[in-house]
């Protein structure tokens, strides 16, 4: 899918179209009028109602300030438990703290997770049973027709019975079949997370600090030749700067509003 625009007429027209809907067939389903859903897609409309962009956020699964272009985090930050599929047991291990949500949430994100489900399945329901059932069948009837020549040929034996040997070896069942193929899997999900792992944000080190340091002391020098230097000018010097090693939204709006604690000068 390609890069969504950042404006709301942009991205709910995106959206639509990457469900392969029609305006006519969002309105439908989502009981706004086409009218409207025309409108705000041709920008049309300065704003955009409340019920509307609720009814939007909540069709297309995504938050209102990803529609209105204030994020590109598509998800809703308070997402019901219950939205995930999880049994109660599997979201008390999670809540609990006994299991590790990094190292889960790099699993689930490998491109093989989705497969590794898949043929779980398969293994768990017996999908492909009747298919190695019939492998191993059709071995079978090779290496009866194999004896009945051992019994006309004795020359032939030696050969004959190592070949034998050797069909007998082919035979698998569907679940051996499937645990050495998920045991394949869950090495490629091991190598992505390791990956995804060795690659997180590096820290500072101490030239970098006092680089960063340095740069901050001349932009806040700069606004000082102009006028008096504010928490607020402050703060949005900091937030910027250590924005740039990783914070993620929600570490950056703490911490500005841990700078402007600081900033401001007591009363």
């Amino acid at each position: 899918m390609n890069e969504l625009g950042g404006t709301i007429n942009e991205r709910i027209g995106d959206l639509r179209t990457s469900m392969h809907l029609s305006q006519t067939e969002l309105s439908e389903k989502t009981g706004i009028p086409i009218s409207v859903i025309s409108r705000i897609e041709n920008g049309k409309t300065a704003t955009v109602g409340h019920d509307v962009l609720a009814k939007l956020a909540l069709f297309f699964n995504v938050s209102a300030d990803y529609l209105l272009g204030l994020t590109d985090v598509r998800m809703r930050k308070n997402v019901e438990l219950s939205e995930l599929g999880l049994n109660n047991q599997a979201l008390f291990q999670i809540l609990s703290g006994k299991v590790n949500s990094h190292l889960l949430s790099l699993m689930i994100e490998s491109r093989n997770f989705p497969r590794f489900l898949d043929y779980a399945q398969a293994y768990f329901e017996d999908t492909n049973a009747p298919a190695f059932q019939s492998r191993n069948a059709m071995i079978d009837f090779g290496i009866d027709a194999l004896k009945d020549y051992v019994w006309e040929t004795q020359e032939a034996r030696r050969e004959a019975n190592h070949d034998i040997n050797r069909m007998n070896a082919e035979k698998i069942t569907a679940s051996e079949a499937s645990m050495i193929r998920l045991r394949d899997i869950m090495m490629s999900i091991l190598k992505d997370m390791k990956e995804a792992y060795d690659n997180k944000p590096a820290d500072i080190d101490t030239s970098q600090l006092t680089e960063m340091m340095n740069a901050m002391f001349e932009q806040a020098e700069e606004i000082r030749k102009k006028r008096p230097v504010t928490a607020e000018d402050m703060t949005n010097i900091v937030v910027n700067y250590l924005a740039k090693t990783g914070l993620d939204e929600k570490v950056q709006k703490l911490l500005e509003k841990l700078c402007l604690q600081i900033f401001k000068s007591p009363k």
